[in-house]
């Protein structure tokens, strides 16, 4: 169960959205101004705010206020079905999604459920990119002692887990892709510790510039990274794959710098049954794809068509 935030001042409206939130599990409360709203807001952090937009609601500003206070609540703005620009105005404004009325149950209850996927998705994010720092300001430490474990990972690996299970149940694209400086052990690998270090920086910086706020690239083993991308078929983790390798070509602190990336795709949303692809299936075929665009030369991408379990 989640609390939503419905901020609307027709009764009709508001109690009709209250009815299709709550046949799908989640506690709704109301709102008939902004000031109560954002009341709510600050009082509850509601899971998802939707917010109507019409000559008796500011839902638009309602958002702004929102999004200065509580960033990571989704919002949710609700337009007449004149408008024009729905899309456009609700970017304008910082809002996560718009709906256009006459609005119906399954669209309203599955737009919610995909921003609290999305947010949740963030959160993960957040979350590791903090363990992350963590671990590399460790690792950096045992780099200068020349001692030490290398970095516990597990906490990347369950969230990873935890994805491609969502993946399965709710069948929606998920891609994996593996990158590894070219050459790695003969040209960063004898760096000083310091400096290999930088240029390893350097180089996840550039990784986390050409991706969206839900997607994650981190450093898993020495030299390696994985970059994970929800909701992204084969044909878009390409486009993404050979962006990164030119990214890893800008990096400054190391001239000459390219890199290969092993791509694993899984797509199930087009599969009849129950796919039954693991996380370890991807990182296997992530893995296979990696060593052969280091093979064929480097600074290059290879992976198969997406990873498909057998029909039943």
């Amino acid at each position: 169960m989640a609390f939503m935030l419905v901020a609307e001042p027709a009764a009709p409206i508001s109690g009709a959205l209250r009815r299709f939130l709550e046949s799908a599990g989640h506690e709704v409360m109301l709102a008939s101004d902004v000031p109560d709203a954002m009341g709510r807001v600050r009082e509850m952090a509601p899971a998802v705010v939707m917010a109507s937009v019409s000559d008796g609601f500011d839902g638009e500003a309602l958002c702004r206020q929102v999004k200065a206070e509580a960033p990571g609540i989704p919002v949710l703005l609700l337009y007449l079905p004149e408008e024009e620009y729905p899309e456009a105005r609700a970017a304008s404004v910082g809002a996560e999604a718009c709906l256009v009325g006459p609005l119906k149950r399954a669209t309203v209850v599955s737009c919610v459920s995909l921003l609290m996927q999305v947010a949740q998705a963030r959160e993960a994010v957040t979350q590791i990119r903090s363990e992350m720092q963590m671990m590399q300001q460790s690792g950096s430490r045992r780099e200068q002692t020349g001692s030490g474990p290398s970095p516990d990972l597990e906490f990347l690996k369950r969230l990873l887990f935890m994805e491609v299970k969502r993946s399965r149940r709710y069948r929606y694209p998920i891609s994996f892709l593996i990158l590894e400086p070219d050459k790695y052990a003969e040209r960063l690998g004898v760096l000083p510790p310091m400096q290999k270090t930088s240029v390893l920086a350097d180089v996840l910086g550039k990784l986390a510039e050409a991706l969206r706020d839900i997607d994650l690239a981190v450093p898993f083993a020495e030299g390696r990274f994985i970059v994970f991308l929800p909701h992204t078929p084969y044909e878009g983790a390409m486009v993404v794959a050979e962006r990164l390798l030119q990214r890893v070509k800008e990096v400054q602190s190391f001239s000459g710098l390219t890199a290969s990336i092993g791509l694993a795709v899984f797509e199930p949303a087009a599969m009849k049954g129950q796919a039954q692809v693991s996380f370890g299936t991807l990182m296997k075929e992530a893995g296979e794809s990696l060593r052969k665009a280091q093979t064929a030369g480097g600074d290059r991408v290879e992976g198969g068509r997406p990873v498909m379990p057998p029909e039943e």
